[in-house]
């Protein structure tokens, strides 16, 4: 079944999308319409596609534009005919170019005029290599390599200087265990963070460990962990407070040249080389999860960290059609005094 219409609405907005197919059942307009509470406060978006054999084009349209007006006025069966729309007054025009069932090319171009180009070269069915370029004409190049269909790495290199690898690692079930990511200092690489990652018996990620470069050594800085127990989700965040945003760099050398470029030099006293030993990870967000068997949420919980008490709920009432597929969600928030109040909804539209 191909989905055709998705509403959303709450106390403040709605939003209204519907998608129309050919014949082959692809995508060949969406149109976006968007509605705020106050008087006035409305927009909307149309999408036009364009197929020529595998390629296609995407061409966006504010509200503003005679398209628009058009295609509101005339109704979908527009789509497909040629005349009722320009190029001139498109917000944004995408070109994707296909071979083989690959991507090639996108070309995008935006009502500014300013454009991007993305280009990807493949080998046995597998992308090797990719080239963009921006509005300033910085081009960026990223190389791939693989074992078989698995890739291994990709490097990095913008206006011809390298930029940055990463490295992945596997284990015998091919599950990606070890991401590893290198910068350059001088003429040598380093490494910069780390990620591990771990599963349970089902496979399922568990836990993710982040590990980073401050002052010259590796120092695990952040874990993510969720712990699935039958159809309960126990989420929870290790963080150490704002080390984030400076931690992988060389030394602290690096560190403080990377803040002052960073418009951080205010914190620079605080990222000392005794930050990162003094200060403890720390149990910064913690959340419950309870999911039908569709694996959609039925119940959040914010728990507060500090004391392990409930301090947020919400409720969410899935129902499904025959085929399994969503027909609608509503969110209930739970108030103070145990009473649930609606807060939004969202309803879907299929056809054959």
């Amino acid at each position: 079944m191909l989905l055709t219409k998705e509403i959303y609405r709450d106390d403040s907005f709605q939003r209204i999308k519907k998608i129309f197919y050919n014949e082959k059942d692809q995508i060949i307009g969406t149109l976006e319409t968007f509605k705020g509470k106050e008087e006035g406060d409305e927009f909307g978006r149309l999408d036009v596609h364009e197929y020529t054999d595998e390629s296609y084009r995407l061409i966006q349209y504010k509200n503003d534009t005679k398209a628009y007006a058009h295609f509101t006025s005339q109704g979908h069966k527009v789509l497909g005919k040629n005349g009722w729309y320009s190029i001139e007054e498109a917000a944004s025009v995408q070109d994707f170019k296909y071979e083989n069932g690959l991507l090639l090319a996108r070309n995008c171009r935006s009502e500014d005029g300013t454009t991007y180009s993305y280009h990807y070269t493949y080998q046995n069915g597998v992308k090797v290599s990719e080239k963009s370029v921006a509005v300033d004409g910085t081009v960026t190049k990223i190389n791939y390599t693989y074992q078989g269909k698995t890739v291994l790495s990709q490097s990095t290199i913008i206006n011809d200087r390298f930029s940055d690898q990463i490295n992945y690692r596997y284990d015998q079930n091919g599950l990606l265990v070890e991401e590893q990511k290198f910068l350059k200092h001088g003429e040598s690489l380093f490494l910069s963070t780390q990620k591990n990652f771990f599963y349970n018996a089902k496979k399922e990620l568990e836990k993710t460990e982040h590990h980073g470069r401050y002052d010259g050594k590796m120092y695990l800085y952040k874990v993510e962990e969720t712990i699935r127990k039958g159809n309960e989700r126990n989420i929870k965040l290790y963080l150490i407070p704002e080390v984030e945003m400076v931690i992988g760099q060389y030394d602290m050398a690096s560190m403080h040249d990377y803040m002052k470029r960073s418009h951080m030099e205010f914190a620079i006293p605080i990222f000392n080389k005794e930050y990162i030993t003094k200060t403890k990870l720390q149990l910064l967000g913690h959340n419950t999860e309870t999911v039908d068997e569709q694996g959609k949420v039925i119940e959040s919980k914010v728990i507060n960290p500090e004391n392990n008490e409930e301090i947020g709920k919400v409720l969410y009432r899935n129902e499904y059609n025959e085929k399994s597929l969503l027909e609608f969600v509503i969110c209930y928030r739970v108030l103070e005094n145990g009473k649930a109040e609606e807060s939004s909804i969202e309803k879907y539209y299929y056809k054959e």
